[in-house]
């Protein structure tokens, strides 16, 4: 039996929290035991609809080093063989706590590019992996100096069934979204960066023009709070839906129709997978970590950001080509079965932990599940 301790920092949000929901509903219990703790009382409120028990250590101060005696103990106490870091500061204060093999989990390649020194400090050649979410995670991880040996791609594992349950509940209706409205969702977390302002306005000039557009901006983030304050002054009906916390992005994206995705810079992908998964139409920017997954009017609608230029009038009209959408989505959909299995994600993290406890390369015998054949 493999004791795993799955080990949060604040930097926990809806991706961690869905990928680890699989992880504790699906690893073998006759071969793992999980536990959950963070070193951040800010991860509970995003991990609370897990309802697991969640140990929290004090940190008066936000040093990494010095929850690491904390975390020493309590690994020890609970018999820990594997720690489960689901963040980098997380993963230092194991690294700092304890030589037992670890594993860091990570989404966001912005993150991963800026926090590289740190983790080539935490590196050590036997006993490490980090599991990236998609490609331009461990190409950022490589170009930051971090050995390509340490990193491993394993796409998300999704649930079609749940999904599916979720399409079908009363959703949308209590959203008041009518079922044949069209209703579009920004990725959350909602940032200046991420180009969610222009993404919504395009939604509500569409809705100005002709009725029945709805837009999600999820989250209660500072930049969230800014949209809803301009939405308010749109002349025209509501366009926005603000749900707070009230219900989870993947319970949201699930009941869409498209996805937006307008940022400039590199994203996570994540969100891209659910909405495939889901049947939701991606129109994104064309950048790295969109284009891995998203081919223009294959699977998906893309579109060159200009620098300077509002790319509102450009999102307006690749949500009017509806015929391009329907196709895209009906494709995406058949792509989303092969890529992001929730067998496959289950096996690939067994395959890791198995590794790292018999001194192989991490990604021994993991294939990416986005360029098998």
């Amino acid at each position: 039996m493999t004791h795993v301790c799955h080990l949060f920092d604040d930097a926990a949000g809806w991706e961690q929290r869905v990928a680890l929901r699989s992880l504790l509903d699906r690893l073998p219990a006759d071969r793992i035991v999980n536990t959950v703790a963070a070193i951040d009382p800010s991860a509970v409120p995003p991990l609370r609809p897990l309802e697991r028990p969640i140990h929290v250590f004090p940190r008066p101060v936000r040093l990494d080093a010095l929850v690491a005696p904390l975390v020493g103990k309590f690994v020890d106490q609970r018999s820990v063989d594997l720690v489960h870091a689901w963040g980098v500061h997380a993963a230092a204060a194991a690294r700092a706590a304890t030589e037992r093999p670890l594993v860091i989990e990570l989404f966001d390649p912005v993150l991963a590019l800026r926090e590289a020194k740190l983790l080539r400090t935490l590196a050590r050649p036997a006993g490490f992996a980090i599991v990236c979410s998609c490609e331009i995670v461990r190409r950022r991880l490589i170009e930051g100096g971090v050995p390509p040996g340490l990193c491993v791609v394993i796409r998300p594992g999704i649930d079609f069934g749940w999904i599916n349950h979720c399409r079908r509940s009363l959703l949308r209706e209590q959203l008041g979204v009518a079922k044949t409205d069209t209703l579009a969702i920004v990725p959350e977390p909602v940032m200046r960066e991420s180009g969610s302002f222009e993404a919504f306005w395009a939604a509500a000039l569409l809705n100005h023009l002709d009725n029945g557009m709805w837009c999600i901006v999820p989250g209660a983030f500072r930049e969230q709070a800014r949209i809803a304050r301009y939405a308010a002054t749109a002349p025209s009906r509501a366009t926005i839906i603000s749900p707070g916390d009230g219900h989870p992005f993947e319970e949201l994206i699930s009941v869409c129709d498209v996805l937006m995705v307008n940022a400039r810079g590199d994203v996570s992908t994540t969100a891209i997978a659910w909405a495939m998964a889901a049947g939701a139409a991606v129109i994104g920017s064309a950048i790295p970590s969109v284009a891995e997954l998203i081919a223009h009017k294959v699977n998906g609608l893309l579109f060159k950001q200009v620098r300077g230029k509002s790319e509102v009038g450009t999102l307006v009209r690749l949500l009017q080509d509806r015929a391009s959408l329907d196709k895209a989505r009906e494709v995406a959909r058949g792509q989303a079965y092969e890529v992001f299995g929730l067998r496959r994600f289950i096996e690939q993290h067994m395959r890791v932990y198995d590794n790292l406890f018999s001194d192989r390369a991490p990604g021994e015998g993991i294939a990416d599940s986005a360029r098998v054949g």
